[in-house]
């Protein structure tokens, strides 16, 4: 029987001959004469014509020369139609991977909806595969980025899962499919107290830390005492030391207002993985694999009693594993960067004393998780007192320096692990941003209490350093008072800017328009008070008004004053006449037809 599998299969000499043979018969034949060539030798082989092809390449290097076609590629399918077709189908995955939508459907829905494809399913699927809008093609569209850690402890990934191991009365169990399949779930929810399995994997060594609890699900309790027994220094185990950097998904107990409390005191910062992508933090999926296949398929054939027995047998299984010291079994690490397969434990011992953190005792990380940030107020002099856990008294803490923190501002302070007396401090920026700082006490004294840095007068006068405030009112200072030092020119009343801003010249270039003066009345006054001024007749006036004002008075002004003065102008109200009718001629506006605008 003829099989793709005899392109593999050994030539004997005999057969290469004759298919040396072969290929110089098929060489002197034209194409037309070759088939009774070929099927000579698939009498003679017993193979398939495509297999005596194949195996004359392999094994005489001759081809058919065959020429391709020239419309080999193209197809009378639009390409827009295929993408449609593609789209479709991608649009059908579930969250599992699982297609719903398969070429057949999706094509009577289109030629439903006007698009013509005509050619067949079979066909159409070859189409979209070479243009790789298929759905095989689209599930590797996301490569995998390799991650790097430049040293053990930098970056350790965290995953827990559920174990298949479950404890009932005192005995161990192993869930098996068919007990708990997803239509007999009520066998799932019987165990309240589900295993859980908790593994760390160190990116740069391959280390493995591996622990297990009993609990309802996820929580955060759970995973606090999981990072405690990991990071922490154990009798029996060479791995320890708090990372800088720790990968997981975004499980509602790492999201935990607590867990990330612990994180930055401890100042380790979260990595979360794009939901649905795992991959990204594929050494920690691959170490769950190696836990349950390597040590958990061990106790199914020597049972333990409870958590307490399981976690102390896997505690000597993960140590056995990561020195390679398991009896009979190769388990050092193998990496293409790697010229030979080296233990996880050799690699993680390179690393150095200041990237080793060691853990604070189990109490203090607690206290940490649960403690709060504390307010505290800028002093005068730039800086913030406060007390840090590991300190027997209160110290200070310069802010100088920093932007977004001034005299009197508030900021948020709270202690870190880590350095003298660590603290980290917040402060909003302007934009709502929050700035985030690291900063340690001030140390230097003199016996006298004093700090070293501070100036000592007559000997020597120190600036500290700008802060944003500072230096924005430095700017501005060198903006009004280019080459000069501003407070001596404030002090000579120097004019900011060179005098050169226009602040109230232009003013006096606005046009107004011209308003006629509102007729009011005059103050009766009493008799004995009255004095009679000479009048001038109303022409008589308004040619000393026109001379005055220099120019002559318009007809509505004209008639107003002969209105206003029907029996003459007082000769002390010329020169109130004249400062009125100084202002421009009253135009009225072109849209405003009633009359003129009174004032």
């Amino acid at each position: 029987m003829d099989t793709k599998g005899v392109v593999d299969m050994a030539i004997t000499p005999d057969i290469r001959d004759y298919l040396a043979e072969l290929a110089r018969k098929l060489d002197a034949t034209g194409h037309g004469q070759r088939g009774t060539l070929l099927a000579a030798a698939q009498e003679f082989l017993g193979w398939s014509q495509g297999t005596i092809y194949r195996q004359l390449k392999a094994a005489c290097g001759w081809s058919s020369e065959r020429k391709v076609r020239s419309d080999k590629g193209s197809t009378s399918v639009a390409d827009e139609a295929l993408q449609m077709l593609g789209a479709m189908q991608r649009e059908s995955l579930r969250d599992n991977g699982k297609q719903t939508l398969f070429t057949t459907t999706a094509r009577s829905i289109l030629e439903q909806n006007g698009t013509h494809l005509g050619v067949s399913n079979a066909h159409l699927n070859r189409l979209i595969a070479a243009r790789s809008l298929n759905i095989a093609s689209q599930r590797q569209v996301d490569p995998v980025q390799a991650l790097r850690a430049p040293h053990p402890n930098y970056l350790h990934e965290v995953d827990p899962s559920l174990c298949l191991v479950y404890y009932l009365k005192g005995r161990q169990h192993i869930m098996r499919e068919r007990e708990f399949y997803k239509n007999k779930l009520e066998n799932f929810a019987k165990v309240k107290l589900k295993v859980w399995r908790y593994v760390l994997y160190d990116r740069a060594s391959g280390a493995l830390v591996v622990w297990y609890c009993e609990a309802a699900g996820e929580n955060q309790h759970s995973l606090f005492d999981f990072l405690m027994f990991a990071w922490s220094k154990s009798e029996g185990r060479l791995f320890h030391g708090v990372p800088k950097f720790l990968l997981w998904d975004k499980g509602s107990a790492n999201t935990s207002s607590a867990i990330k409390n612990l994180l930055r005191r401890l100042e380790v910062e979260p990595l979360e993985h794009e939901a649905g992508n795992a991959r990204a933090k594929g050494g920690v999926e691959v170490g769950n694999n190696i836990v349950e296949t390597q040590f958990e398929s061990r106790i199914r054939f020597e049972p333990v009693n409870d958590i307490a027995e399981l976690n102390a047998a896997s505690s000597a299984w993960a140590e056995a594993y990561n020195a390679n010291l398991v009896p009979h079994q190769d388990t050092r690490l193998r990496r293409p960067g790697l010229a030979e397969p080296v233990a996880r434990y050799d690699l993680w011992q390179l690393i150095r004393a200041e990237q080793l953190r060691l853990l604070p005792p189990v109490e203090v990380c607690r206290a940490l998780m649960t403690s709060r940030e504390v307010e505290r107020k800028v002093n005068p002099d730039m800086t913030i007192q406060f007390k840090h856990p590991q300190a027997d008294a209160s110290a200070f803490y310069s802010v100088r320096g920093l932007d977004g923190i001034t005299v009197g501002s508030t900021v948020a302070v709270s202690a870190l692990v880590y350095g003298d007396c660590a603290v980290q401090i917040e402060a909003p920026r302007f934009d709502g941003e929050m700035l985030t700082y690291r900063l340690e006490p001030n140390r230097d004294y003199d016996v006298y209490g004093q700090r070293l840095d501070a100036a000592v007068p007559g000997i020597e006068y120190k600036s500290q350093p700008e802060t944003a405030i500072e230096q924005a009112a430095k700017a501005m200072d060198e903006l009004a008072y280019p080459d000069l030092d501003a407070k001596v020119a404030r002090a000579k009343n120097v004019t900011p800017f060179g005098g050169q801003l226009d602040s109230h010249r232009h003013l006096q270039k606005v046009e107004h328009p011209a308003y006629l003066p509102r007729q009011g009345s005059e103050i009766d006054t009493p008799e004995h008070l009255r004095a009679e001024a000479p009048k001038l007749s109303a022409m008589q006036a308004m040619l000393r008004i026109a001379e005055a004002i220099g120019r002559n008075l318009t007809a509505e002004e004209n008639a107003w004053l002969r209105s206003t003065f029907k029996e003459g102008v007082p000769e002390d109200r010329v020169s109130a006449l004249i400062e009125q009718f100084t202002r421009p001629a009253a135009v009225p506006p072109a849209t405003n037809t009633g009359g003129l605008r009174a004032v």
